[in-house]
């Protein structure tokens, strides 16, 4: 999960930062081992693209208030959007053809559920089924901090709060690091992060350890028994938990599926010198089985304490990030998603997302050969925590204390 500024807290003290302790020493720069499938290189200084290719956009506010928003979701087929407050409403926002919010009102209420919002913890992900049938949310437990994963029942718009039923519960022995990103996939089952437990360095080496769910990206079949999803890589791994899609991963603070390509990209917050962009083609499984490297790798350099678990995991081989960038340009990661709307046809199938801590919206476009193109999108937006699509394919932005908006051409 992110670090926010909220009550007090430092910039990056609160959702998803790499970390509050600073470093000590600096990582020994290595290479990656080579991954699995072959993906491109990872680019700590990705190319430019010319600026006139890309289009002049801007953010046009969601007239709408909120209280620390922090993810939203599009009901198929409606003009209407669910936007996850960090405490525990769900808001609906019901929307005129043309875009404007005609209405708005809590939909959904469980704060009870969540409790604390302090460090790291709170309503942190949203998700819709496909057919437009089911709500799901992610979240941190009031009794004990644990990550949970609830469903509701959805008629037409209206949530039915008898109806939840809890899908997953994951121990959390920390208040960091909860990961909590919920979205479905190309192949219909619902996608899940967990970071690696939290304190610092990952001291439990839980993201290298297949015998817990902490540290990974998991695949889940909520109508399964434990949320199973049969064909998951790891079902006939000895000790491994069946629900893992992927492992080797810090802090994912959103991850998202290209709606053309089926294509994965996660972004994967790091601790003290290396955010990262990772990159999983359809065409290579979508990053089936893989290892992102942490906490051997803190982007493409050796992590300087390294305390994984021994095992087949932790021998790799290891998935590179596409691109990475140091603390210079930014703290703490925030994953986006590749337009595939209308509105804006030049930025057709650029990755956009940001930073926490640097308020610059990015951009990633990949040339012929695979390479990372990156360009700053000329636009900014303090304390970004999300990026997500309506049912037109559109994109909206949501800062965390700002509010959401909708990415629209330059008029």
């Amino acid at each position: 999960m992110r670090r926010f500024l909220i009550a007090g807290l430092l910039a990056c003290s609160a959702v998803a930062c790499s970390n509050s302790k600073p470093s000590d020493s600096s990582a020994t720069s290595a290479s990656l081992p080579a991954a699995s499938a072959s993906l491109p290189a990872a680019s700590a200084s990705p190319s430019a693209v010319p600026v006139e290719q890309f289009p002049a956009v801007s953010l046009e506010p969601l007239k709408a208030d909120f209280e620390n928003p922090i993810a939203g979701a599009a009901l198929p087929g409606s003009d209407s959007l669910l936007i996850a407050e960090r405490a525990g409403r769900v808001i609906l926002v019901n929307r005129s053809d043309a875009g404007q919010v005609t209405s708005t009102e809590t939909a959904l209420d469980i704060e009870k559920l969540v409790g604390s919002t302090d460090a790291e913890r709170g309503l942190l992900g949203i998700a819709v089924r496909p057919d437009g049938l089911e709500l799901f949310l992610s979240y941190t437990s009031s009794k004990d901090g644990s990550s949970q994963l609830d469903s509701y029942k959805l008629k037409g718009d209206q949530i039915e709060p008898s109806t939840r039923k809890n899908v997953l519960s994951v121990e959390q022995p920390y208040e960091n690091h909860n990961g909590g990103h919920i979205a479905f996939g190309p192949d219909g089952f619902l996608y899940m992060s967990l970071g690696d437990g939290g304190s610092s360095g990952d001291p439990d080496g839980n993201a290298q350890n297949r015998e817990v769910l902490l540290g990974k990206i998991l695949r889940l079949d909520p109508d399964a028994e434990q949320a199973v999803a049969a064909d998951n890589p790891f079902v006939n791994t000895p000790g491994a938990q069946p629900q893992i899609w992927l492992t080797g991963v810090r802090n994912p603070w959103r991850f998202s599926f290209d709606s053309a390509t089926g294509d994965l990209w996660v972004g994967d917050v790091g601790q003290d010198q290396t955010e990262e962009i990772d990159f999983l083609p359809a065409s290579q499984g979508g990053g089936r089985g893989a290892n992102l490297g942490w906490d051997i790798y803190e982007g493409t350099a050796e992590f300087e304490d390294p305390n994984p678990a021994a095992g087949a995991s932790s021998a790799g081989p290891f998935t590179e990030p596409l691109v990475s960038y140091s603390h210079d340009e930014g703290c703490s990661v925030t994953g986006g998603v590749v337009y595939r709307g209308k509105k804006i046809p030049n930025l057709q199938g650029s990755y956009l997302y940001s930073d926490f801590c640097s308020p610059a919206l990015r951009s990633i476009r990949l040339d012929s050969s695979q390479k990372p193109l990156e360009q700053s999108l000329g636009i900014e937006l303090q304390s970004t925590v999300s990026f997500f699509e309506d049912s037109d394919k559109e994109v909206y932005v949501i800062g965390l204390d700002d509010g959401v908006f909708r990415l629209r051409a330059q008029p």
